[in-house]
C-alpha cells in the first residue's frame, strides 16, 4: 500500500470516528504522521451583576491537529497544523455557530520555528501558570493574558531555556516586528522561573511609540501541590495582556503611552491520583485617567475519569473598575465540562 493510501485511511478513520478514539501513528520510512487534539463540551451559567442570567453550551474549544516529523540531513524537521472552532471570534461572547479557525501552522527545524503559533509573551509566562477551565480568562493577570493574539507569522530561535521571538506586529502600521526575549530554568529542584522582556511599536493616537515591558513568573512545588505567581509591567502591553481585546484601544491616552501592571497568584493541589483542584487570582491595573482595574478570581475541581477523559467544574468572578463593552460583564460564572483528549 502506498503512502497516500495509508494517509487516506487514517484521515477517513478520524472523520468516521464519532467517539473520538485515538488514532494510531503512521510511520513510513523516517516520516511520522500523527493526529491529535481534544473534544471539550462545556455548559456555562452566566450570572452578571447587571442584566439577565443565561446559560451557554458549546464545543467550540474542541480542536484537531496534524503533526509530521522527518529527518532531513541529520536534522529533525517538524510540521504542525491545528484548528479549533471559534471562527473569527477572539474574545468573550464569541461562542457562536462553530466554524473552523486556524490556531497553528508552523515548521520547526533544529532551533528555529517559523509560522503561525504561540506568541513570545506566551512562551515567557504561561507555562508556569496553574490550570483554569475559562478559555477566555486563562492566563489573566500575566503579560500574555488569555493569549488571544496568535500572530500570523512568528520567527523563533530556541536554545535550551532561551527563546528569541520576532512576530507579526499587532499594530498594522508598525515599523518593526513585535519582539520578545525570554529565558526559563530551575532555581532549585522544586522552583522554576521564567523572565521575559518585550518591545513593540504601539499606536498612541495619530502616531506611535515604542512600548517596553518585562515579566517574571515562577512555580514552587510543595508536596502534593504547587504555588504559582507572576508579575508584569510596561507600556504598550494591553494588546497581549487582553486588556485591549475586541478592538479596544487602551495603550495610549492624550497621545502618550500609558503603563499597566498585572499579577497573578495561584495554587494547585492533587487530592488523589484522579482528583485535582486549583484556585487563582489575577489583576491588571492601568495608569490612566480612569484608574482602570480588572480582577478575575477562579476555583475549580477536575476529576480524571480515565487517562484521556476529564470532568470539571469551575467558579469564577470577574470585576472591573471601568465600563467597556469589549470585556465580559461583571459578575459570576459556573462552568461544567467534559474533555476527551486523543
Amino acid at each position: 500500500m502506498d503512502n497516500f493510501k495509508k494517509v487516506g485511511i487514517v484521515l477517513a478513520s478520524f472523520v468516521a470516528c464519532t467517539s473520538a478514539q485515538a488514532i494510531d501513528i503512521v510511520t513510513t520510512g523516517d516520516t511520522t504522521l500523527s493526529i491529535g487534539g481534544y473534544i471539550k463540551a462545556e455548559a456555562i451559567s452566566n450570572m452578571p451583576e447587571k442584566g439577565d442570567s443565561s446559560i451557554e453550551m458549546a464545543v467550540n474549544q474542541s480542536r484537531i491537529n496534524l503533526k509530521t516529523t522527518k529527518m532531513i540531513e541529520g536534522q529533525k524537521v517538524t510540521g504542525f497544523i491545528e484548528g479549533d472552532f471559534y471562527g473569527n471570534g477572539t474574545g468573550f461572547g464569541s461562542r457562536s455557530r462553530p466554524e473552523l479557525r486556524l490556531r497553528h501552522a508552523y515548521v520547526k527545524a533544529n532551533k528555529f520555528t517559523i509560522g503561525k503559533t504561540w506568541n513570545g509573551q506566551f512562551i515567557g509566562a504561561y507555562p508556569l501558570q496553574n490550570e483554569m477551565l475559562d478559555f477566555f480568562g486563562t492566563g489573566f493577570g500575566t503579560i500574555v493574558g488569555a493569549n488571544n493574539i496568535r500572530p500570523d507569522l512568528v520567527i523563533r530561535y530556541t536554545n535550551n531555556g532561551l527563546n528569541l521571538t520576532a512576530q507579526d506586529p499587532v499594530y498594522d502600521d508598525a515599523n518593526m516586528p513585535d519582539l520578545v526575549a525570554s529565558y526559563g530554568g530551575k532555581a532549585t529542584s522544586n522552583i522554576s522561573y521564567l523572565v521575559a522582556a518585550t518591545a513593540r511599536d504601539t499606536k498612541n493616537g495619530n502616531d506611535s511609540d515604542i512600548g517596553l515591558g518585562a515579566s517574571l513568573a515562577g512555580k514552587m512545588v510543595i508536596g502534593d501541590g504547587s504555588l504559582h505567581a507572576s508579575v508584569f509591567t510596561g507600556e504598550g502591553m494591553g494588546a497581549y495582556s487582553t486588556l485591549c481585546s475586541s478592538g479596544a484601544d487602551c495603550d495610549a491616552e492624550n497621545g502618550d503611552l500609558v503603563s499597566q501592571t498585572g499579577f497573578s497568584v495561584g495554587y494547585n493541589h492533587n487530592f488523589t491520583e484522579k482528583l485535582r483542584g486549583n484556585v487563582r487570582y489575577g489583576e491588571i491595573n492601568v495608569d490612566d485617567s480612569a484608574d482602570t482595574s480588572l480582577q478575575l478570581t477562579t476555583a475549580n475541581l477536575i476529576y480524571r475519569y480515565a487517562p484521556e477523559i476529564d470532568f470539571g467544574i469551575e467558579w469564577r468572578e470577574y470585576s472591573k473598575d471601568y465600563i467597556s463593552p469589549n470585556h465580559r460583564p461583571e459578575g459570576q460564572q459556573v462552568e461544567i465540562m467534559a474533555k476527551y483528549t486523543f
